[in-house]
């Protein structure tokens, strides 16, 4: 495939280096060359400096054999034309980045020439609400139209798999728990075995049908939680719309912000919300609110430093989960190293819904974790490979990566020793940096 990205900033930067990874016509525009040399020797991808919506810089560039154009600057008038401006060169998907309420109706773009829009706004608020209504969770990715549900959750000490080999666990749980494909812990990333014990504080990722791993959740808790009382820090478009899907469900909600305007809106548009005026990382208010009482606690500000610091003083204050927006994508491991549970990165939720657009050869959809340059890939089993009919114990698959997730005829399966993979059958991988390829090829019988 050949892929046009126009914007160099971090929703660029992200998409390209997770889609060049695998795609060799990848071409990076940037009108500005300082931004263009920020990541050139972060990346293998080709380089133009120029306008992104000058037809003649996406003529030179080549639009009548572009498979996928993605607007992603942070202004959406220059997101739109690029598009439009691709679209009249004969691109053949066009995908923009579109922040702005104004340009929908019922959520959909009302313009021509694009063929899809992505809100980060909208993905972001979503990623929340299914952060904090999945008790336990602290990041969720879906695959295979949703049959396959992948968890981050932190081990609470005193839970019931603390302290546990997996292999105890095993025995103990059987398949009432999903697979455990990875854990962090720390700084480090691990591809566990049998032997590994499960401690306190390490982030455990599952894999498995929706359901087993929602169910495995609460293995991972001391005590059971339902979500009840919610604190919102950010009367912002993201915080009302967030606080109308919670009061729906029967959330009590409470909203702060320090300016008196967006309250005043808030407190219009949400009837059965307490408004409050003040600063999100003012203690004295948190502790009269009662923070500590709150189920989930979520910073949405505008303002990156307000929502990291608000959400370690409500962790500190006693706050049950606390869920923090952050742009830079390179936060999102970090914050659960200092006591934030969730750390939302419009960036990079962007970045990788449009690289789900992206197949090529075994792939069908793959998405970055956010660490350590690790990802989780959605594949199709080749006809190609040699190994077909041979049991996976009996193969040498790559060192750095596990298989989560087999689905056979529609049907969600947890690998094992002997399962048999067939050519057509789905899988889904996690794989750190250096099994990334070894993985592609493995799934597509050695081409990449």
């Amino acid at each position: 495939m050949k892929i046009v990205i126009i914007g160099a900033g971090s929703v660029g930067f992200q998409l390209a280096k997770m889609i060049s990874r695998r795609e060799h016509d990848v071409v990076l525009i940037d009108r500005e060359q300082e931004q263009i040399d920020k990541v050139t020797e972060h990346l293998d991808c080709r380089f133009v400096v120029g306008n992104g919506v000058s037809p003649e810089v996406m003529r030179d560039v080549g639009m009548s054999d572009c498979d996928l154009v993605a607007a992603v600057t942070d202004r959406d008038e220059i997101n739109i034309i690029s598009c439009q401006t691709a679209h009249a060169l004969g691109a053949k998907v066009k995908v923009a980045r579109v922040r702005q309420e104004d340009y929908y109706q019922d959520h959909r773009l009302l313009l021509d020439g694009i063929d899809m829009a992505i809100n980060p706004d909208h993905e972001a608020v979503h990623a929340i609400r299914e952060v904090l209504f999945t008790t336990g969770a602290t990041e969720i990715h879906d695959f295979a139209n949703g049959k396959v549900r992948i968890i981050g959750a932190r081990v609470e000490p005193d839970s019931r798999v603390e302290g546990k080999t997996l292999i105890e666990l095993n025995k103990e749980l059987g398949s009432r728990m999903a697979l455990v494909i990875t854990i962090v812990r720390g700084e480090e990333t691990l591809i566990p075995t049998g032997q590994t014990v499960v401690m306190a504080d390490d982030k455990v990722f599952m894999a498995g049908s929706r359901s087993t791993v929602n169910r495995s959740l609460i293995y991972f808790q001391a005590r059971k939680r339902r979500l009840a009382r919610v604190m919102i820090v950010g009367a912002n478009a993201m915080g009302r719309e967030l606080a109308r899907d919670l009061l729906a469900a029967g959330v009590k909600v409470k909203i702060i912000d320090r300016n008196e305007e967006k309250c005043r809106r808030a407190s219009e548009q949400l009837r059965h919300a307490l408004v409050l005026h003040g600063e999100g990382s003012d203690t004295d208010l948190l502790e009269s609110e009662g923070v500590a009482e709150m189920d989930g606690f979520v910073s949405v500000a505008n303002d990156e430093e307000t929502n990291i610091m608000a959400c370690l003083l409500a962790r500190h204050h006693g706050a049950a989960k606390t869920v923090c927006l952050v742009d830079r994508p390179d936060y999102v491991p970090l914050l659960p190293l200092l006591g934030v549970d969730a750390a939302i990165s419009p960036r990079l939720s962007t970045s990788n819904w449009i690289s789900s657009f992206v197949q090529r050869g075994a792939v069908v959809s793959s998405e970055s974790l956010g660490f350590s340059g690790s990802e989780i890939i959605e594949m199709i089993v080749s006809e190609k490979c040699p190994w077909l009919g041979s049991k996976l114990m009996d193969l040498e698959f790559p060192k750095d990566a596990v298989i989560g997730a087999v689905l056979k005829s529609g049907r969600v399966l947890t690998p094992v020793g002997g399962t048999v993979l067939a050519a057509g059958d789905k899988v889904v991988v996690f794989a750190l940096p250096d099994g990334v390829d070894g993985v592609v090829k493995f799934f597509s019988g050695g081409a990449s």
